[in-house]
């Protein structure tokens, strides 16, 4: 009798057991996988995603001269110009002379600055005139100017941030939708219990693989579930730790890949990537978008007669309709 009824204990604790590791299983959070927290990259706040920054050369004083000799005006505009930055850039400067006749302009040659260096910049100008007025206005400002890898993000647009989850606000558990089991009583209860928590986690897996996956869909992942999905079309697995150098992932065929949940991603967009993918000794690379701008083939162009890389562009929607070999061998 005394065996018996241990026996019917010991059953009813493993049903408990069981009941309580499904309910455990079925409430965990799947995007963060209880851990209640989520790591993912965002848009760079400094650069806002750009990947690149205007270096700081400050203008530090305007000087000018001028002569008329000859029916011919010669006049020059300088700037005193800083470069505040702990590396050398170069860049090209305009000349601005405003008469009460006309407005006259050139551009001086590419000037180089070395770190923490203060460089004047003559820009001569030239036009036809018998005298020079005081009150012309003289003015010198930036042409071009190189951009710079954002300090911040490394020239990869985005830094990994981890947050608190939005979907279990923290906890690492979703609210219960079975239904409230707080009466059940009994082994005839606990494995109805641990049935319907069954049932209801098979019938959840047979809908998440049956739900088509649109343009749309893609668009609310988060961005690192984007580039999953992405990595795994491409018969790969995505990296984070690959994402701090811009690339976000390798296919199947070693080759390096961005995926960009944005539309009209354009030439700075592949200009950077085309920096990540010669970083990491590749000669090709793919980058993955919802669109692409009118000025990404400039970029593409750009990387194959500057750098000999070639970039492909590839649209989640081309990506969703063929195969992976196809497109990545086309």
């Amino acid at each position: 009798m005394k065996r018996r009824l241990l026996v019917e204990l010991l059953i009813v604790i493993f049903i408990f057991s069981a009941f309580s590791v499904a309910l455990a299983a079925a409430g965990q959070c799947p995007r963060c996988k209880g851990t209640g927290i989520i790591t993912q990259n965002q848009p760079c706040p400094t650069c806002q995603g750009s990947a690149a920054t205007k270096p700081n050369i400050v203008l530090e004083r305007v000087d000018r001269g001028a002569t008329a000799l000859h029916g011919l005006v010669s006049a020059n505009v300088r700037g005193l110009y800083h470069n505040k930055e702990s590396f050398g850039v170069d860049a090209v400067f305009t000349g601005q002379i405003r008469t009460q006749t006309g407005t006259y302009t050139n551009t001086s040659s590419k000037t180089h600055f070395n770190a923490n260096e203060e460089v004047w910049v003559v820009v001569p100008i030239t036009f036809e005139g018998t005298s020079v007025a005081p009150d012309w206005a003289y003015t010198i400002s930036f042409l071009q100017v190189e951009n710079v890898d954002c300090p911040s993000c490394g020239g990869t647009g985005y830094k990994l941030v981890t947050t608190s989850c939005p979907d279990c606000g923290g906890t690492g558990v979703l609210s219960a939708s079975f239904g409230d089991f707080s009466n059940i009583q009994g082994v005839g209860g606990a494995v109805v219990g641990v049935v319907v928590v069954g049932a209801v986690v098979v019938a959840g897996f047979f809908f998440v693989k049956k739900k088509r996956v649109t343009e749309e869909s893609l668009r609310r992942l988060s961005n690192f579930e984007f580039q999953d999905w992405v990595a795994k079309r491409l018969g790969s697995s995505s990296q984070e730790s690959g994402s701090y150098l811009g690339i976000d992932g390798f296919t199947s065929e070693g080759y390096p890949f961005q995926a960009r949940q944005e539309d009209d991603v354009g030439k700075r967009a592949i200009d950077s990537f085309a920096t990540a993918v010669g970083r990491s000794k590749a000669r090709t690379g793919t980058i993955v978008a919802f669109s692409f701008g009118r000025d990404a083939l400039e970029g593409v162009t750009r990387a194959r007669l500057n750098y000999r890389l070639e970039i492909k562009t590839l649209t989640v929607r081309e990506l969703m309709l063929s195969e992976k070999r196809t497109l990545l061998n086309s």
